[in-house]
C-alpha cells in the first residue's frame, strides 16, 4: 500500500474518530479551597452546652444516616470551638444507656465508684434536633460506542478508492440520582422555644457511568463513587449550612472544571490546575469575549473568583453560567455564593 493511500486511510479514520469523540481538545481541573464564614444569628445568650439528639428515622432514613447526622454536627461544633473560639460544648446523649447502667451498678454496690453515684451527663442549655430523608433512584441507559473499523478496497493498490466502515454497538450505562432532605432545629431549654429552624432543604447529586466512545464496554454500578460517600457529603452540606448560622464555620469547596473548545478557556483550565487563579480569570474573560455564551468559561471564572475571595464577581460569573446551561453544579455554586458570600471572614 502506498504512503499516499495509507495517509488517506489514516485521515479518514481520524475523521471518523473525531466525529465520535468530538474534535476539540479539552482540559479538566479539580479545584479545592476553603474559607471561613461568620455566624448569622448566633447562639441564644447563655447557651454554653448543646445536646445533639439522633435524627429521626423514617421510611427513607436508614439508622446510619441518623448516626452520621449526629456525628457531623458534633464535629462542626467542636471545630468551631477549637479553631474559632466559640464558647460552647457538646454534651453527649448517644451513650445514655451506658451511663444509666453504671448508675444502677453503683446504686447496687457493684461499682467501684465511691459514694454510690454513677456517671453523669453534662446538663444541656439547648437541644439540637434533626430529620434526614434519603432517596436514591437508579436508571439503566444505553450509549453507542465505536466497536470497530473496516478499511477495505485499498490493499495492494497504489492509488484509487476504497471505503472505511465504522461499526458501532450499544453498551449499558448506569445513572444514580440521590436526593437528601435535611431539617434542623435548635431549642432553647431555658424556655422550650425554637431558637433556629433550618427548614427542610433538599440537596441532590447525580452520578453516572460513561463508556468510552471508542471501543467502550458496559459499565456497572460498582465502578461509581460509593453511594454512602455521596449521600454523606450531601448530609454534611446541610449540617454545615445550619451550623454556620449559629457560629463561625469552615466551608470546603471541591469542584471539577471542564473547558470548552475555546483555546482561551482551555488555557484558563490549565491555569486553574496550576492554582494561578488571577491569570485564569483573564483567560476565561478572553474566552467569553469571543463567545458570550461560553458557560464553561463563565463557571471557570466563577471558581477562580471564589478561590480568591472575589465573591461579588464570582456570583456574577456563576449567574452567567446558569443562564448558559441548566447545570446542577452551576446552580449549587451560585446558591453557595448567595448563602455565604456576604459572611466570609476577611
Amino acid at each position: 500500500m502506498s504512503r499516499y493511500v495509507r495517509t488517506i486511510g489514516l485521515s479518514i479514520t481520524l475523521g471518523l474518530l473525531a466525529a465520535v469523540t468530538g474534535c476539540a481538545s479539552k482540559e479538566t481541573a479539580t479545584v479545592s479551597f476553603s474559607y471561613v464564614v461568620e455566624k448569622d444569628k448566633g447562639l441564644p445568650p447563655g447557651m454554653k452546652t448543646i445536646a445533639i439528639m439522633p435524627a429521626k428515622v423514617g421510611e427513607t432514613t436508614d439508622p446510619k444516616w441518623s448516626e452520621l447526622s449526629t456525628t457531623v454536627v458534633a464535629a462542626l461544633i467542636n471545630e468551631s470551638r477549637g479553631k474559632f473560639g466559640t464558647d460552647v460544648t457538646v454534651t453527649e446523649r448517644r451513650d445514655t444507656k451506658a451511663v444509666f447502667e453504671e448508675a444502677d451498678l453503683a446504686a447496687a454496690g457493684m461499682s467501684t465508684k465511691k459514694g454510690g453515684s454513677g456517671g453523669e451527663l453534662i446538663g444541656a442549655d439547648g437541644y439540637l434536633l434533626s430529620n434526614i430523608n434519603v432517596k436514591v433512584e437508579k436508571h439503566i441507559g444505553k450509549q453507542r460506542t465505536l466497536s470497530g473499523l473496516d478499511l477495505a478496497g485499498w490493499g495492494g493498490h497504489r492509488s484509487g478508492g476504497g471505503r472505511v466502515n465504522a461499526e458501532t454497538e450499544e453498551v449499558e450505562t448506569v445513572t444514580r440520582n440521590m436526593t437528601v432532605q435535611t431539617e434542623f432545629k435548635l431549642i432553647d431549654s431555658a424556655n422550650g422555644r425554637v431558637w433556629e429552624h433550618f427548614s427542610p432543604k433538599t440537596y441532590r447529586a447525580t452520578d453516572r457511568t460513561k463508556a468510552s466512545p471508542i471501543f467502550g464496554s458496559s459499565r456497572t454500578e460498582a465502578e461509581l463513587t460509593p453511594q454512602d460517600q455521596i449521600i454523606g457529603s450531601l448530609v454534611e452540606r446541610g449540617a454545615r449550612e445550619f451550623v454556620s448560622k449559629l457560629m463561625p464555620c469552615r466551608i470546603d469547596v471541591e469542584t471539577e472544571v471542564e473547558s470548552s473548545g475555546n483555546k482561551n478557556c482551555v488555557e484558563g483550565v490549565r491555569l486553574l490546575r496550576a492554582e494561578a487563579y488571577r491569570e485564569a480569570i483573564s483567560s476565561f474573560q478572553a474566552a467569553m469575549a469571543e463567545d458570550s455564551n461560553d458557560h464553561r468559561a463563565a463557571y471557570g471564572a466563577g471558581v477562580a473568583c471564589e478561590a480568591t475571595q472575589q465573591f461579588e464577581a464570582g456570583l456574577k460569573y456563576y449567574n452567567k453560567a446558569c443562564a448558559g446551561e441548566n447545570n446542577r453544579t452551576y446552580a449549587d455554586a451560585r446558591d453557595r455564593m448567595k448563602t455565604y458570600g456576604s459572611r466570609v471572614r476577611k
